[in-house]
């Protein structure tokens, strides 16, 4: 069960980062899913950093606002790659603005791969399983292994592999992180509450060694792991259902799927409403119908002493 608030005084205990699930060697053709993306980020020079008030210096210099995504429907690809740790230094708007603008991208690009498998799976449910290739069946076979799906079934695959709106991600992270202020944020970042999954992987803990929660190499791992327990864990077998009827529906919002959430948090239905108020009241719902503009592609790194 995710943790919303735990002490702050934390060590950071590091072991080799464990993906979910067993790499795949497959045709080009075939997309991986997320959490088994090696090199996410587009192979670009890193711009180093070291303090929030830089990174908004440089979304505002390269025109990077909520309001100009939200006309245009198109937002740049600025990946940050970790958070800085003083973003409790920014006025209040630079902060929750800001942190808006630095997971946005992420988000988007976890999700448009989760669209690609989809796609895929997609294209192989309208031809006989006769006519698959070998790489085909053990694509299918893999995704069905780290999906936790014993049928095999495409139907049940399309069910488990598919995106979690933006503005519930939004707002798991804002209220799990604290805005990307939390010690598990900043020196983990773990911005969705995760604990440390079975196959173990780096981990922060208290002193005592009570809780030991999930550590990543970066924000795009840490997404994807979020997004990928979400589609893979029991307790959220009703999500993954009601995110189906909503889709059938037209209605897949973040402000409708996080009544799902319920198991997420011990604080149940308070964690609920309190994602709703943020969803509504910051308008993250506003930005799932964006697309992700490739064609300039920058990445932003925190230095250590930032």
């Amino acid at each position: 069960m995710p943790c919303s608030r735990i002490l702050a005084s934390l060590l950071l205990l590091v072991s080799p980062f464990v993906l979910a699930g067993p790499s795949l060697q497959l045709s080009q053709s075939l997309p991986l899913p997320p959490e088994q993306v090696m090199q996410p980020y587009p192979e670009v020079s890193v711009s180093m950093l070291h303090s929030a008030k830089e990174l908004i210096a440089a979304f505002d210099g390269n025109d990077y606002q909520l309001t100009t995504v939200e006309q245009s429907k198109t937002l740049p690809s600025y990946f940050v790659e970790n958070l800085p740790s003083d973003l409790n230094a920014l006025p209040v708007s630079q902060k929750t603005t800001g942190f808006i603008r630095l997971l946005l991208p992420t988000i988007k690009v976890v999700n448009e791969r989760i669209l690609l498998v989809r796609d895929e799976l997609n294209r192989l449910s309208a031809k006989p399983k006769s006519q698959w290739s070998e790489a085909e069946k053990r694509w299918v076979q893999t995704l069905s292994d780290s999906y936790a799906i014993q049928s095999g079934e495409i139907a049940e695959l399309l069910l488990h592999i598919d995106i979690i709106p933006a503005g519930m991600v939004l707002a798991q992270g804002i209220d799990e992180s604290g805005w990307g202020t939390s010690h598990f944020a900043i020196a983990g970042n773990n911005l969705y509450g995760e604990h440390l999954p079975h196959d173990g992987g780096k981990f922060l803990t208290t002193p005592g060694g009570q809780v030991k929660v999930a550590a990543f190499n970066d924000l795009y791992q840490s997404t994807a792991s979020y997004m990928h327990n979400l589609n893979t864990t029991r307790a959220y077998k009703e999500l993954r259902l009601l995110r189906q009827q909503l889709r059938t529906q037209k209605k897949l919002t973040g402000y409708e799927l996080v009544q799902s959430l319920l198991h997420y948090s011990s604080r149940g239905q308070a964690y609920v409403d309190n994602l709703r108020a943020l969803i509504k009241r910051h308008h993250l719902d506003d930005f799932d119908q964006t697309r992700l503009n490739t064609s300039d592609s920058v990445r932003y790194r925190f230095s250590d002493d930032g």
